[in-house]
């Protein structure tokens, strides 16, 4: 059942301009009719909110399972999905490649390394149109009479009280760089900082995600485990067929001064090490999905662009192509996880140097957050997010390590892409209200 409104047409005191998606789900919450597992994600002007499991897998929660047996689960339930005319959301964390055990990164808690839900309930919002799909066609007007929320909201001052230091990375770059050589030739390092803070995940969306420029911004609560990520690269997009995804590797910090911009773009187009980086992660990302699409099909539509961001700028490609007949979006999907951007070249041997350099676990960090139904799926990374396990949250960034990295200036990149997660969590003001077209 669905039950379409245009805002425009709904009247009542008091209610703000253009229907807004942190405001609805604030206020079912609020009334106690959305409860975990849920999600809200925007991407391209659209949002949507998806709440109560009509059908949930929850696994590798310390059941030994291998790929195999977890990306068959994942086809079954978008299949089931797709059958119900909705889709499954969820993620899957990094350590899903090794692993049966989600965990944080300090070992605090643990949690299932891949969950998926199909939602009894969704809420879907683009411009004026608010669309319910579900039983229930009263939760859309229920929804509706949502109150706009305060301007501002004031986190909690956190600081960290756990991580991964700057120096102990720094170290782990500089042993990196003396394997990298021969087979493998680029590594994505990672350092985390843990706070002692049960803070809540639909504040700290609002209060970073929406504040940044991004291509997927995903809040998930799935009770034990959650996030509020604004992710700025697309794993894999697969609508009627067409494959798309949008790799980015290569970075340099951004200024406030558009010509020193400009400048700093051509500089970045100009970088041997950041070129090398893109590109042989480029490679290998059109080598695994050839396979799964059909002959000929697979193309670079762009190629090296530079996109800017609010703190940094990245080399971005474009990649398009038709997937194969006899392929689920999954066989597609897992071809690619976790991405070569956040692992490095070639994938097994890189992982396997990262297990011996970062004596920590991933956890979310680094995988995949998005949905699927039927051979339709969207996955981001889950990469500039904020990471909820149990009551405590963790921040985590990587960066691309070759042979003629400075340790110094991979761990200043890493400090750059932190900059706005802590700076929420450090208690300055955010701006609740929320533009879906951002």
């Amino acid at each position: 059942m669905s039950k379409i409104i245009h805002y425009s047409n709904y009247q009542r005191p008091g209610k703000t301009k253009q229907p807004d998606p942190v405001a609805l789900f604030h206020w079912l919450r609020e009334n106690g009719v959305l409860t975990p597992p849920c999600y809200l994600h925007i991407h391209q002007g659209k949002a949507e909110i998806g709440w109560q499991a009509k059908e949930h897998i929850s696994l590798l929660d310390g059941q030994p399972a291998n790929t195999g047996d977890w990306g068959a689960a994942l086809k079954r339930i978008g299949d089931h999905a797709a059958a119900a005319n909705s889709k499954a959301f969820g993620y899957v964390g990094f350590d899903a490649w090794d692993s049966s055990q989600g965990a944080a990164p300090d070992n605090s808690a643990t949690f299932p390394l891949v969950q998926f839900f199909i939602p009894e309930h969704r809420i879907c919002i683009q411009g004026e149109q608010v669309e319910y799909f579900g039983p229930d066609s009263h939760l859309l007007e229920l929804a509706l009479q949502a109150p706009a929320l305060p301007s501002t909201v004031k986190l909690r001052p956190s600081y960290p009280d756990v991580a991964f230091s700057e120096q102990a990375f720094m170290g782990a770059v500089t042993t990196a760089k003396q394997v990298l050589s021969g087979n493998i030739t680029k590594v994505v390092l990672s350092r985390y900082l843990g706070f002692d803070y049960d803070a809540d995940l639909l504040a700290l969306f609002a209060g970073y995600c929406l504040q940044q420029k991004y291509a997927d911004a995903v809040l998930m609560d799935f009770g034990n485990v959650g996030a509020a990520i604004a992710s700025p690269e697309l794993l894999v997009n697969i609508d009627s067929g067409r494959v798309e995804a949008n790799p980015l590797a290569g970075t340099k910090t951004r200024s406030p001064y558009p010509a020193e911009n400009q400048r700093l773009a051509k500089a970045l187009l100009n970088d041997r090490k950041e070129l090398a980086e893109h590109t042989l992660a480029l490679v290998q990302m059109l080598n695994e999905l050839q396979p799964h699409c059909e002959p000929s099909s697979l193309v670079v539509n762009k190629l090296l662009d530079v996109i800017q961001q609010k703190d940094i700028m990245h080399l971005s490609s474009e990649l398009s192509g038709e997937l194969a007949e006899d392929k689920h979006c999954i066989d597609a999907m897992l071809a690619l996880f976790p991405s070569a951007m956040v692992s490095g070249v070639p994938k097994d041997e890189s992982i396997r140097l990262i297990r011996e350099l970062e004596p920590f676990p991933r956890g979310l960090f680094a995988g995949t957050v998005g949905w699927v139904s039927g051979r339709d799926c969207r996955f981001a990374l889950t990469i500039r997010g904020i990471y909820k396990y149990g009551a405590r949250l963790f921040v985590q960034a990587g960066a691309g390590v070759m042979a003629e990295s400075q340790p110094l200036q991979e761990n200043e990149e890493i400090r750059i892409k932190m900059l706005a997660m802590l700076a929420a969590l450090s208690g300055n003001p955010a701006d609740l209200s929320c533009n879906v077209g951002s």
